[in-house]
């Protein structure tokens, strides 16, 4: 048993002119205008040239639902269940206006995808992740208020990591690309977006953590984006595989078995108030809950859980649970 420190934490659809009698070219073309309306993405008739769009995007959405529950595991260390629903046609707009509750919202950007695609992330499952991350339990309703925190920041940037990496696995069902994050925000009234198509996708996902289930996740696609990515469905996927060379293989084990990694496990998270922090002096002693359920944290992810205990007379880690 090993000792570890602690730590307190479309294009659009064909138009045709009406049938009309000869006239001059001015008249001809005056009539034309007239009868001409505003365009029209085919990607929203079904059965229209851009249906297989339609179709596609369906198999993207299965592909990121399948690797967002894993990767969410990973960084929660809870067993959980997610629930996506399938995409609804909205204008931007009317999406934007109806974001009421505390959310942020992450940018990412594939060189393929055209327009940005946006994730919201509910403020109430970020403080959920953050409480579980660190070992606690998510109760479905105890949210974060007001100025986003240090921990809710970190939980973000992890986050945005898992789900660039969910996005890239997802478009994988169609063409090989990768997904970078941007950047956040926490105003929907900075989310800025030039399309000309103003509709977007908007696929919602529902996760149950610690057995409470929360609207947590939308995914913003827009339907410029869908366009832009029409001709890449025609390109073969390059699959080409090369053999490593065995003596590479085992030069690259050795030197990642000599890699250091920072390992720490969190007992608890206790909260104090400016008056009660500017109190503290040296040997104040500051009560932790006991519990058997102390997550051991290699770089940024869980990496199991257990219970501190004792050893030859120093603390130890008792690892229960392996994630």
């Amino acid at each position: 048993m090993t000792s570890f420190p602690t730590d307190t934490m479309a294009p659009a659809s064909a138009r045709t002119k009406p049938e009309s009698k000869p006239h001059s070219n001015q008249q001809s073309n005056t009539q034309t205008k007239r009868n001409q309306g505003p365009a029209e993405h085919s990607l929203l008739k079904k059965g229209g040239p851009d249906d297989l769009l339609l179709s596609v995007y369906r198999k993207v959405e299965k592909r990121i639902l399948g690797r967002l529950k894993a990767h969410l595991v990973n960084i929660t260390g809870t067993e959980l269940a997610v629930e996506m629903a399938s995409s609804d046609t909205v204008p931007l707009a009317d999406w934007c206006a109806a974001q009421t509750d505390d959310a942020v919202y992450l940018e990412f950007h594939s060189a393929m995808s055209g327009p940005s695609i946006w994730v919201r992330v509910s403020r109430l499952f970020l403080t959920g992740c953050v409480d579980c991350f660190f070992g606690g339990q998510f109760d479905g309703e105890t949210c974060a208020q007001g100025k986003l925190t240090r921990s809710e920041i970190g939980m973000i940037d992890r986050l945005a990591k898992l789900l660039a990496d969910s996005l890239s696995e997802g478009w994988s069902a169609v063409y090989e690309t990768t997904v970078h994050y941007t950047r956040y925000i926490h105003d929907i009234d900075d989310l800025e977006m030039d399309l000309d198509d103003p509709n977007i996708l908007v696929s919602s996902a529902r996760v149950a953590l610690s057995g409470h289930a929360v609207k947590a996740i939308d995914f913003v696609q827009p339907i410029d984006g869908l366009s832009v990515a029409e001709p890449q469905l025609h390109r073969p996927v390059n699959r080409e595989t090369h053999t490593a060379d065995p003596a590479w293989q085992k030069a690259l084990k050795e030197s990642f078995d000599h890699v250091f990694l920072p390992v720490r496990s969190v007992l608890a998270r206790p909260t104090m108030d400016l008056s009660q922090l500017s109190q503290l002096a040296v040997g104040d002693i500051l009560p932790v809950a006991p519990t058997d359920n102390v997550p051991l944290i290699v770089g940024d992810r869980v990496f199991a859980h257990g219970s501190i205990g004792e050893q030859n007379g120093g603390v130890a880690f008792k690892i229960k649970q392996f994630l």
